[in-house]
């Protein structure tokens, strides 16, 4: 089955295109059966790289939700007037009440469209807190597993509980696409806040047996300790992917580290870039 992702929304922009680059992601699925859009960024590009790029926001068939956080779900009260009635899968807890704290500040890193105008505008929520197909040979992992010892998460991103308090988040949310190709399963992270090799071990128990040709999006490696990015890299060559794509929040230093080790595997997936499979 014929596979292409295009980057629609990244931090930066990797050609000489009139597109925006903005802190956040989103990318463009697109098999022989479906046009998925996983993410929309914070809403400042997608309208504008999705015309740069050939790409019509209004023929889509699905969207995904990463996890509920504003560079990721900003876009998509844009994207639902250029579609109408949409199918969104997302995980049940995406509309936690989210903050990123220092030591310094408190600001809100939430969805910030209420649930009722993105369905007023036509979302169609279907949560999906496990793994499961959303259309041909196209899956979402839902919540993934934790098994590794070293991806420990952010301790700066917090969520605000029933009682006022606020708690590390545990992003049960956070889950990724997974495109079944003929050259093995295209992986595509939105942050990996639940851990990238999390993540990958996840779909291997969910798809025993089937190779992982490639992973482009978000690893949330720029704010991982040497430990965590050591030991990612050493997991990683158990994977024996054939193409690694890094996005957003992934960071310049951390992306060219991967290049370093990774050589020819290495893209950087951002504004523009394309796998085709």
């Amino acid at each position: 089955m014929a596979v292409t992702v295009t980057i629609l929304c990244e931090n930066t922009v990797g050609r000489a295109i009139p597109a925006i680059g903005e802190h956040g992601f989103a990318c463009l699925v697109e098999t022989p059966q479906a046009r998925i859009l996983l993410d929309s960024g914070q809403g400042l590009g997608i309208e504008r790289n999705a015309q740069v790029l050939d790409k019509d926001l209004g023929g889509l068939t699905a969207a995904v939700l990463s996890h509920g956080h504003y560079d990721h779900a900003g876009g998509f009260d844009q994207v639902l007037r250029h579609t109408g009635p949409l199918d969104l899968f997302a995980h049940p807890a995406i509309f936690a009440e989210r903050y990123s704290r220092t030591a310094h500040s408190l600001r809100f890193i939430g969805i910030p469209q209420r649930r009722e105008l993105l369905e007023t505008l036509g979302a169609r929520f279907r949560f999906t807190p496990e793994f499961c197909e959303i259309a041909p040979q196209v899956f979402v992992t839902g919540r993934v597993e934790r098994t590794t010892d070293f991806e420990s998460g952010d301790p700066n991103l917090v969520v605000r509980t029933a009682t006022g308090d606020f708690v590390a988040d545990p992003f049960d949310d956070d889950m990724a696409l997974v495109v079944r190709s003929e050259r093995g399963l295209i992986v595509v992270l939105g942050c990996a806040h639940a851990g990238m090799i999390n993540t990958l071990r996840h779909i291997r128990r969910q798809l025993p047996g089937e190779t992982i040709h490639a992973v482009l999006g978000g690893t949330h490696l720029g704010p991982a300790g040497p430990e965590q990015f050591r030991r990612t890299l050493e997991e990683l060559e158990v994977f024996a992917i054939e193409k690694i794509g890094v996005s957003h929040c992934t960071g310049q230093t951390r992306a060219a580290q991967v290049r370093e080790r990774l050589g020819q595997r290495f893209f950087f997936a951002s504004v523009g870039a394309v796998l085709e499979v």
